[in-house]
This record gives C-alpha cells, sequence and structure tokens, in this order.
C-alpha cells in the first residue's frame, strides 16, 4: 500500500506536467474550434470537408507523410544494421554523429537545404559544371512537396536507425544460428525468426517518422513558405497577421492531431496482427 502511494507520489509531477501542457491546451484548442463569433457552431468543421484547400492540404500532407516514412523505413533498417555490425572507433564515431540531425531547428535544415541545392547552391552548382544542367530547373524540385520529402528525410533517417539500433542490440542471435545450424535458408530465417525479433521496433520507428512528417512545420516553411499546401502550413496561414481565423486553425490543429493519432493506431493494429 505505501510502495503504491509513493509511486503515485512520483508520478505525480510527471501527470502534473501532462495535464498543464499537453491536456488543457487540447481542451482549449478543441473548445474554441466551435466557435464562431462567440457562438458554438460546426461551421469550422463543416467547411474542412466543403473547402477543397483543406482537402487538398489534408492529401498532400498524408503524401508527403507516407513518402517519407517509407523511404526512411526502408533505408533507415539496413543502415542501422550496418551501424550495429560495425565496431571500435568507426561505431562509435557514427553515433555520436547521427543524433546531430535532430538537434538542428527545422528552420535550419530547410535554409541548409537552400545553401546546397538551391539555384545557387554548392551541389547545384557542381552538377551543373559536371553535368552540364540548368541550375534552375535542377533546384526547382526542391521547393515543391518532393523537396520537402528530401529534406523530411535528413532528420527522419536518423530517428529510424537509432530506433533500430537498440532493436538490434536485443536481439537473441543464437536463435538465428540455430536456425542455420537446422537448415533453415537466409530468406526462412529472416522471415520466421529476426523479423518478429525487430518487427516491434520497425513499427515503433516507422510510427515516429510518420508522426513526425505530419507535423514538421519549419523546414517545408523555410522551403517553400505557404507554397506547399500542407495541413501545418494551412494552419499558419490562419494564425498569421494575413489571415486570421482562429476558429479555423484550431480546427484543422485538431484533425491533424486526430488523423496522425488515427493512421498510427490503424497502421500498428494492421501490421501488428499481421505478424
Amino acid at each position: 500500500m505505501r510502495r503504491n502511494i509513493f509511486l503515485c507520489l512520483l508520478l505525480l509531477p510527471l501527470c502534473l506536467l501532462l495535464l498543464l501542457f499537453l491536456v488543457w491546451p487540447m481542451v482549449l484548442i478543441l473548445w474554441e474550434s466551435f466557435l464562431v463569433e462567440g457562438k458554438l457552431s460546426l461551421s469550422n468543421y463543416l467547411s474542412m470537408f466543403t473547402t477543397k484547400l483543406y482537402g487538398d492540404s489534408l492529401k498532400t500532407s498524408l503524401v508527403l507523410s507516407l513518402t517519407t516514412t517509407i523511404i526512411g523505413t526502408v533505408l533507415g533498417i539496413p543502415l542501422s544494421y550496418a551501424l550495429y555490425r560495425s565496431g571500435g572507433r568507426i561505431k562509435a564515431l557514427m553515433l555520436s554523429i547521427t543524433p546531430i540531425p535532430l538537434t538542428f531547428s527545422g528552420l535550419v535544415v530547410g535554409f541548409a537545404f537552400i545553401i546546397l541545392l538551391g539555384a545557387s547552391g554548392f551541389i547545384t552548382l557542381l552538377l551543373s559544371k559536371i553535368f552540364n544542367l540548368n541550375p534552375l530547373e535542377f533546384s526547382s524540385f526542391l521547393f515543391t512537396w518532393k523537396g520537402l520529402v528530401v529534406a523530411y528525410l535528413y532528420f527522419l533517417i536518423p530517428r529510424m536507425v537509432l530506433t533500430m539500433i537498440s532493436a538490434w542490440s536485443k536481439a537473441d542471435w543464437s536463435l538465428v544460428d540455430a536456425a542455420y545450424s537446422l537448415g533453415a535458408s537466409k530468406w526462412m530465417t529472416l522471415r520466421k525468426v529476426l523479423l518478429p525479433m525487430i518487427w516491434p521496433a520497425v513499427l515503433a520507428g516507422s510510427s515516429l517518422l510518420f508522426a513526425v512528417s505530419m507535423g514538421a512545420f519549419g523546414t517545408a516553411f523555410a522551403l517553400s513558405g505557404t507554397g506547399v499546401k500542407i495541413l501545418p502550413l494551412v494552419i499558419y496561414t490562419h494564425v498569421s497577421e494575413i489571415s486570421v481565423d482562429i476558429g479555423k486553425a484550431n480546427a484543422l490543429a485538431i484533425i491533424l492531431a486526430l488523423v496522425t493519432t488515427v493512421m498510427i493506431m490503424v497502421y500498428e493494429r494492421v501490421f501488428a496482427t499481421k505478424e
């Protein structure tokens, strides 16, 4: 009994923190999303289904997030395995470098890609000299949703790598050796032994990538301003001095949080069931 009380007291600061900085702001946003000129109304949410801008922005956000999640997962898994299998100073150096992209602001990442891949960027000018490319034509992709895919992967792949490093370290490799000794092929060992061991980490890492991509703002704003219609940028337009509509911004924020949560829950439920 005393132990339970002690544990509750230890958790109390965390509960208060979540209540103050997560639950209460979400309650306020939800409440204000139903207010139109001081009166309760569903018009903010109804406009989500009748305004083409909102439908297109949700679709673009989903396409962008799913694309970056798939690519980040496919690239992150083998990279993490290669890092796990490496040893000595190389592994220590790479483990210290990998988290660096996670420390940068989204705006810093966006401007860094402009410096590298913009019309006057270092890589763009280098490629234009080698392959005689038109710098303007080559760099134009950077300011579209395809450019956001490239920029997002810069800080998404390290997340997947760090998640999978732990999974590789905790895997029971004696089971793999046992499967080989019993005559299992590499494909069967991968599918029946190794994949079930690392699958929870794959689900967790890819879910994290999707959530981060759906909510990313700074990098998208630095690269495209409001040119690419994704939900975080549309929300920004409704809270800026140019086009202030707090009710619609709150409704979009709720929809963004709801869609992200539902997508992750469905994704994990479907793929966890398959395994």
